[in-house]
């Protein structure tokens, strides 16, 4: 909306009485705006308790005060596209060269804006954009009835709402309290807005008996007997709401029983609400002319936003007709122009559901239809407007539609938004023989688009594709679902998942490049992409989780073999696909500079794609595989990654929320070193939730070993027993190779220290033993120290002071080379320990003093703890 729009505003509406104490709250975050504050209002309330107009009297004098006003509102009886109250403020929005180009995401059909590669990319363009258009000119941002916006827009508004302090940027989103369900998206989304950017909340109630008395004084010049029987009325009958006095007060001027120009005043006996606001309408329609309701009920079928052009094709009426129409809608208040003029919107959408449920069904399916072909023969079809309007006509080319309106979702990062299309198309398809593969290319859409919000759900849609497709002989499809599926599976169970990948990848390789460029279009907008290299890339990933580091290198060695029309990935994107597995790789081979390169390559890969989702999860794990292990008496390098790991997931956006970031796991061990237990210990519990709920083993590489020492040093065996044996269920014996090797390894010296606790020495040989026999098999550098400091403590407490302390010193060679300064750090102080225990004070006082460097190094202050008990036992000692 431009600004003259909003200077409208003022003038139009009619005086806002008992809304004085919400106006001085507005006016006072106005004025933080213009100072440079940012900040998100949020007004909610009934349907015509006075949102929009406080809203817009909020509008109004920011206009007056330089501020710049965009608005976008939400609207029902209409399938909402992705981004669309942004789409609609954002139409209007100030172009120029300065500002960041916008994404065509949230952009009308009419404007070509940028293509982004992920929804983070959107939205961080997105907020450049108004950020650098606040920075020319204070900038303030109504979405109004939120209640029927989309997913995508609420995430989008969550993100923004969180850079708002040092922006002059006001952000006002109103919406209907009363229609916010349990699960509803925004209810869920409130309490996340409430807690993140500490909005100011207006609730806005009925008018008190003074307010609509105020109201009948600023519009009237009437006796006081009559004031009193007026406002008594409107008491009665509007119950305090604005929008339902100010119809009946139109309604009675209209019929005479209130004359304003003489202050008279007649019968006020009418019908009762809620049927009373229809015909209090139906009046006011009537009075417009014979035609008048006929063609705003086509109006109101057409939508909130009414394209002049569009309705005239629908009704089959002359212009001139139509506009004369308009013209006295517009000054009856039932309708409003838009400022360019092609268009009309209904003042209220109570106004618009009033004419729509007064047609019968068979003429609404009639002109729903009509308004379709009207979309259609207009350029620019909007997929969504044209499906919900077959929808509702019942007309079967509702499914392309939908389909398409999907595909417009999920090209736009929008998952569930192009999942309810997706369902909506799949359940007006027959379940006949015919519809096999519309049918099969439907499920596997939609349950790609929920394999975030609803995991199990997802894989039965795409295993049902799988079977369909198998069944009409389409091999494409069957093998694209099979590879996500095998995707899937990986996650929830390695040993299941990554034996189908590998089919699948063989399966590529024997297609011909033709074939292959073919079967990569078949991927659906917003599914990841099918290529040899990324395939490959992906087994790379697996076999260095699970601990293969020959077949690893192997595997990076066959993706740089791959010819080049293997696939639309270009040189940096094949590097991509082998940076990650490599650098976990390398990180457990001992390989620290050559493991720290190849994350930092793989997180400048994603910072360039805007991807913050995936470039949280990989600066925790660089943090938590590479600095922690090699470099963890360097805190201010590991604050760096874990400050930029938590902006990362902070800006992440869309199914991925901040919650679930997976990339905030990673932090769960730094959080331990640190001392921030009850963090590290609410981090992993959340977690570990949400693996429940989701069916899938994503984090277990993360948390588990930490949350296990956690418990064990707070006094709670059974949980780190409950986890270890999450891992191991059949005990130690266990073979490598099909759970996450790393986790695996510290989860086994979890249980063999929970077994020396509990005194049992046969158990926790068993687990040490275990240990080394995983460290050989995968010939890993990266927890051999800690294995030796086990088995110095297993000789300890059965007695063996020698070969404890020939344990201790291999340990302390191992964590030496290379270096290693929480492993050094346990093996200096398990070395003063053992001397204090012969009465070698003079060693004690040296390994211990070197393992207190280290503590103090490191910021570990349970380490140091730990560090002190023992100097001082030393102490009594001598």
């Amino acid at each position: 909306m431009s600004t003259a729009d909003a200077a409208s505003f003022a003038s139009a509406a009619p005086a806002l009485v008992g809304r004085e104490r919400e106006l001085a709250r507005l006016r006072a975050t106005l004025a933080r705006v213009l100072a440079g504050q940012g900040s998100l209002v949020l007004i909610s309330g009934e349907a015509g308790i006075g949102k929009t107009a406080l809203a817009e009297a909020l509008l109004a004098e920011a206009t007056s005060q330089g501020a710049l006003v965009l608005v976008g509102r939400c609207y029902d009886l209409t399938e909402t596209p992705p981004y669309g109250p942004w789409r609609e403020g954002l139409a209007r929005a100030p172009t120029a060269a300065a500002l960041p180009p916008l994404p065509g995401a949230v952009l009308p059909p009419d404007r070509t804006g940028a293509a982004l590669a992920s929804q983070e990319a959107i939205i961080a363009r997105v907020l450049a954009y108004l950020a650098a258009l606040a920075a020319e000119q204070p900038l303030v941002v109504l979405l109004d009835d939120l209640h029927w916006a989309d997913l995508a827009s609420l995430n989008l508004l969550r993100v923004l709402a969180r850079h708002l302090t040092a922006t002059p940027l006001l952000l006002v989103g109103a919406y209907r309290a009363d229609e916010l369900p349990t699960g509803h998206p925004l209810a869920t989304l409130l309490p996340a807005l409430v807690r993140e950017a500490q909005p100011a909340r207006l609730d806005l109630r009925p008018l008190a008996d003074d307010a609509v008395r105020q109201l009948v004084a600023a519009r009237y010049q009437l006796a006081a007997a009559d004031a009193v029987r007026l406002a008594a009325y409107l008491h009665d009958h509007a119950e305090g709401n604005p929008f339902y006095a100010g119809e009946l007060l139109r309604t009675l001027e209209d019929t005479g029983a209130l004359r304003p120009e003489t202050g008279e005043i007649g019968d006020l006996g009418v019908v009762r609400l809620p049927a009373l606001l229809r015909q209090v309408l139906d009046a006011r329609v009537t009075r417009l002319g014979a035609d008048a309701h006929h063609l705003l009920a086509i109006a109101a079928v057409l939508g909130q936003v009414v394209p002049l052009a569009i309705w005239q094709a629908v009704a089959e009426a002359d212009e001139v007709t139509l506009l004369a129409l308009a013209e006295r809608a517009v000054a009856a208040r039932l309708l409003d122009e838009t400022p360019d003029g092609t268009a009309v919107r209904f003042h209220h959408a109570l106004t618009r559901a009033a004419l729509y449920e007064g047609l019968g069904a068979l003429r609404r399916r009639g002109l729903h239809r009509r308004s379709a072909d009207a979309l259609l023969a207009a350029p620019h079809a909007d997929p969504d407007a044209v499906a919900f309007h077959l929808r509702q006509a019942g007309d079967p080319r509702a499914v392309t539609w939908l389909t398409r309106a999907g595909e417009r979702a999920g090209q736009a990062y929008a998952y569930l938004t192009a999942a309810d299309r997706f369902a909506a198309a799949l359940a007006l398809l027959a379940e006949e023989p015919a519809t096999r593969g519309e049918r099969a290319w439907l499920l596997f859409r939609l349950g790609l688009m929920r394999r975030f919000n609803d995991p199990p759900g997802s894989l039965v849609q795409v295993e049902a594709a799988v079977a369909l497709a198998r069944s009409g002989d389409d091999q494409a499809l069957a093998t694209l679902a099979r590879y996500h599926l095998a995707h899937r599976h990986c996650w929830a169970d390695p040993s299941r998942g990554v034996p189908e990948l590998t089919a699948v990848a063989a399966e590529l390789d024997a297609l011909a490049a033709g074939e292959r460029a073919a079967f990569q279009r078949l991927a659906p907008p917003g599914s990841p992409p099918i290529d040899p290299v990324n395939v490959w890339g992906a087994l790379l990933d697996w076999a260095s989780r699970l601990g293969h580091y020959p077949t690893a290198q192997a595997l990076a060695a066959r993706i740089a073999a791959l010819p080049e029309s293997a696939g639309e990935v270009d040189a940096r994107g094949r590097q991509s696909a082998v940076d990650h597995g490599l650098a976990m790789m390398h990180a457990v081979l001992g390989h620290c500079d050559t493991a720290r390169e190849h994350f930092a390559r793989h997180c400048a890969a994603s910072r360039a794609r805007g991807d913050l989702t995936n470039l949280a999860t990989e600066l925790g794990e660089w943090l938590a595989w590479v600095v922690l292990p090699y470099a963890a008496d360097e805190p201010a390098e590991w604050r760096r990654l874990a400050d930029e790991c938590l902006a990362a997931a902070a800006g992440a956006s869309g199914v991925l929320t901040v919650e679930r970031s997976p990339g905030r796991v990673h932090l769960v061990a730094a959080w331990f070193v640190a001392g921030r237990w009850a963090e590290a210990r609410q981090l992993a519990e959340e977690i570990r939730a949400l693996e429940v709920t989701t069916q899938t083993t994503l984090w277990q590489d993360a948390y588990p070993a930490v949350l296990g020492e956690l418990a064990r040093a707070q006094g709670e065996p059974a949980l780190a027993w409950a986890l270890a044996r999450a891992a191991f269920p059949t005990g130690p014996d266990r073979a490598p190779g099909e759970t996450y090797f790393r986790t695996g390894l510290a989860l086994q010296r979890l249980a063999a220290a929970l077994a020396l606790d509990a005194g049992d020495l046969p158990m926790a040989c068993a687990w040490l033993m275990a240990h080394d026999r995983w460290l050989a098999w995968a010939g890993a550098v990266l927890g051999q120290a800690e294995g030796q400091l086990g088995w110095a403590a297993y000789h300890r407490a059965a007695g063996d002071l020698h070969a404890a302390r020939r344990h201790a010193e291999a340990a302390l060679a191992q964590a030496s080379e290379p270096r290693q300064p929480l492993a050094l750090l346990a093996a200096h102080r398990l070395l003063g320990e053992l001397a204090t225990t012969a009465g070698q004070y003079a060693e004690a006082a040296e390994q211990l003093d070197a393992a207190l460097a280290l503590a103090e190094a490191c910021a570990a202050p349970y380490e140091r703890a730990l560090t002190l008990l023992a100097q001082a036992e030393r102490c009594v000692a001598v």
